[in-house]
């Protein structure tokens, strides 16, 4: 399909797909910290340090896709990489059942949302399903860890045309500008938007219909 198979003394770059790594997931509100005397629950911000506190962090096992651009990826102290995860995880859309509906959906809906990325199934890869990159979760990794565990933790790299579409939808993730639609629409044709794709809020020309 669209993966590729480094030999594993080649460099770290962009597009190269990395299993299990971990992610850490805090909750700010709920740290969970241990001292000599106890274990509590406490806010991030009322914890007092000190060289006697431990505090648990909860990691998940999870894919990554390098990020960091391969001008950094033999320097930088870190590697940034996007999760991927199952496309119904990451679209939260009602996947298609026929092919012909796929199609449209490979297509179409992955040209239309900015923020993921769809990856085919490759056994040799280890999708075992549907994947998709999201944009919206990163997460980093010391470069130095995984250069070290290259051999076991990558499991594959874009091919040349497949890194390309994803360079490019990168970049367009982060480039986007907002752009709300709906400025110069009349008051009437305010209110009709709003009832079919709000709510939204009406600019100071715009009074919404009650």
């Amino acid at each position: 399909m669209i993966y590729e198979y480094p030999d594993e003394n080649e460099p770290i770059r962009q597009g190269d797909l990395f299993y299990p790594l971990p992610r850490m997931n805090i909750d700010l509100e709920k740290m969970a910290v241990h001292t000599p005397e106890k274990f509590e629950e406490i806010s991030w911000e009322n914890i007092d340090f000190d060289d006697s506190i431990i505090v648990s962090v909860p990691l998940k096992p999870v894919w990554g896709i390098v990020a960091t651009q391969d001008c950094d990826t033999t320097r930088s102290p870190v590697i940034s990489l996007f999760e991927i995860d199952s496309l119904k995880e990451v679209t939260r859309l009602t996947l298609p059942s026929k092919p012909t509906k796929w199609v449209e959906f490979i297509t179409k809906k992955s040209r239309e949302n900015a923020r993921w990325f769809y990856l085919p199934t490759d056994n040799n890869v280890g999708f075992k399903e549907r994947m998709a990159i999201n944009f919206e979760l990163v997460f980093q990794i010391r470069r130095m860890n995984l250069e070290q565990q290259i051999s076991t933790l990558r499991r594959g790299r874009l091919n040349r045309v497949a890194y390309e579409h994803y360079r490019e939808s990168i970049s367009h993730y982060f480039r986007r500008y907002p752009y709300d639609e709906w400025y110069s629409l009349t008051d009437e044709e305010f209110n009709e938007y709003n009832s079919k794709k709000g709510p939204v809020e009406p600019f100071g020309w715009q009074k919404r219909g009650i």
